[in-house]
C-alpha cells in the first residue's frame, strides 16, 4: 500500500487572534508538534515496508520553509477563506498517486505517532475505504480516505471536511477509538491551552 500523509496548515486562526500554528506548545509550535509525529509515522511505515510521503498545505511562508528543510512536499493554498475544503483538494491533489490518504489537522498539540499508527493499522485490518478517530462517540482527526472515495473529497466546497464523506459511508468506516480525550482537542482558542 502507498500511503499519503497530508498535514493541513493553512487556517486562518480567527478564533486564536494571532498565527496558532505558530504559537508555542511545550517550547515548540505548534504545528511542529503534528509534523514531528507524521515524521514518526513514515519512518514506522517504511521500517513496515510501507511507501509513505507527507505533504503539508499551508498559506505561511515560515512554515513552508521549515518543511521544505526537512525535505517534506509543501503546497501553498492561495485562497485559505474559501475553507477546510480548499486545503483538502489541494493536499489530495498532492498525493493522488497513493493507494490512500490520512489527513491531519495542525492544531491537535497531543496527537501522538502512536495513535496515528494504530489508525492506519485499523484500516489495513478492517479492509474498509474510510478510517476515522472518535472520543466518547465524536469523530475527529485524523482520517483516512481510501483512492475510491478521492473524487468525492475533491467535490467538496466551502467550510467542509472529510466528515461529510464519512457520515455519507458510515457503513464503509473503521473507527478507533481514542481513549485520551487531549490527543484529539484542537486548539481554536488560547483559553483550551
Amino acid at each position: 500500500m502507498k500511503l499519503g500523509l497530508v498535514m493541513l496548515a493553512a487556517g486562518n486562526s480567527r478564533r486564536f487572534g494571532s498565527n496558532k500554528l505558530l504559537y508555542t506548545v511545550d517550547g515548540v509550535p505548534m504545528y511542529r508538534h503534528i509534523l514531528s509525529e507524521l515524521e514518526k509515522v513514515r519512518k514506522e511505515l517504511e521500517l513496515q515496508g510501507t511507501q509513505c510521503s507527507i505533504t503539508v498545505v499551508t498559506q505561511y511562508d515560515e512554515i513552508a520553509e521549515d518543511v521544505r528543510k526537512r525535505g517534506i512536499s509543501v503546497f501553498y493554498n492561495l485562497h485559505p477563506d474559501e475553507g477546510i475544503s480548499s486545503s483538502l483538494r489541494i493536499g489530495l491533489r498532492g498525493s493522488w498517486d497513493t493507494d490512500a490518504c490520512l489527513f491531519t489537522v495542525s492544531d491537535q498539540p497531543w496527537l501522538r505517532c502512536e495513535t496515528i499508527l494504530e489508525l492506519i493499522e485499523k484500516f489495513r485490518k478492517e479492509k474498509k475505504g474510510i478510517a476515522c478517530v472518535q472520543h466518547n462517540g465524536k469523530t475527529g482527526n485524523p482520517c483516512i480516505f481510501s483512492g475510491k472515495y478521492f473524487d468525492e473529497l475533491m467535490e467538496l466546497e466551502g467550510d467542509v471536511g472529510g466528515k461529510r464523506v464519512i457520515r455519507k459511508h458510515r457503513e464503509d468506516t473503521a473507527v478507533l477509538d481514542v481513549p485520551d480525550e487531549r490527543e484529539l482537542l484542537d486548539v481554536d482558542s488560547r483559553e483550551v491551552l
